[in-house]
């Protein structure tokens, strides 16, 4: 008799533990995220910058080539790097450069806008890209003014954005509560832009934690890398994550997304 009452206590503790719901995909804040990286790149894991960037911009272009496939064929994409100034270890911009020269090498018409001097690894990816024919603009706000002779408007510039089949917001991983020329101008020409905007970890504009706090535009497409930010957590669009370069044991404790073994992103289901 005791034996089939352990049994049956058994039973509806395994069932308990089954009806229990899975753990969600880990969302991180800003200062968790900078820290991620920051823990890859140290002693424990051992990656460099750029081979992060690798990992992360193979993702980007791989899921722009799943976009190409199952919609419109993507012809010409254009990315717009920025540069972080809040002192973080790593710069959204070394995706997007890494990802447009992936595009590049698969025939992709490939255009890069530089919105600031490069470091050393933007460098090297930027001469890449130009090696594999992708084509560099610097100081473009100015090359179009005098190009058109007008004064440069959102307008303007949005209608050059949109000769593109999509526009890859790579700028910043930072909040910016007050963006300056040049990403001013970006960030309210993406509001206009009316073809397809996909965004690396954060639109332009987006708080780290708190998602569109400034209501400024929305992307039609978000990729995370390694783990979303919080302030994506709410974005309405599709939402793919890619990035593999978390060990699935780590020590952050960290739900990381179920790929198949073949897969360098996974779309993440509302």
């Amino acid at each position: 008799m005791l034996i089939f009452f352990l049994t049956l206590l058994n039973s509806l503790l395994a069932q308990d533990q089954a009806s229990l719901p899975a753990p969600t995909l880990s969302y991180l804040k800003g200062s968790e995220f900078q820290q991620l990286m920051e823990t890859l790149i140290g002693k424990q894991y051992g990656y460099t910058k750029a081979q992060l960037a690798e990992i992360g911009g193979q993702s980007v272009a791989e899921y722009i080539l799943y976009l190409s496939r199952i919609d419109v064929p993507l012809k010409r994409v254009i990315f717009i790097i920025g540069q972080d100034f809040s002192g973080s270890s790593f710069q959204n911009g070394y995706f997007g450069l890494a990802a447009a020269r992936y595009l590049a090498q698969r025939k992709v018409e490939v255009d890069v806008v530089l919105l600031y001097p490069n470091d050393p690894l933007r460098s090297r990816l930027a001469m890449q890209c130009k090696s594999h024919s992708a084509t560099l603009h610097f100081d473009i706000l100015q090359n179009l003014q005098e190009q058109l002779n007008v004064q440069m408007t959102k307008n303007i510039l949005a209608n050059w954005l949109n000769d593109y089949d999509l526009v890859v917001d790579a700028i910043s991983l930072s909040s910016i509560e007050q963006p300056k020329t040049p990403v001013r101008e970006f960030m309210h020409a993406f509001s206009e832009v009316n073809k397809k905007v996909l965004a690396i970890n954060l639109p332009v504009g987006w708080h780290t934690d708190n998602g569109n706090l400034y209501n400024v535009y929305v992307p039609q497409f978000v990729i995370s890398l390694g783990l979303p930010l919080k302030g994506i957590k709410e974005f309405e669009g599709q939402h793919a994550i890619g990035g593999r370069y978390i060990p699935q044991t780590n020590t952050f404790n960290y739900v990381l997304p179920k790929y198949k073994i073949e897969d360098s992103f996974h779309l993440l289901q509302k």
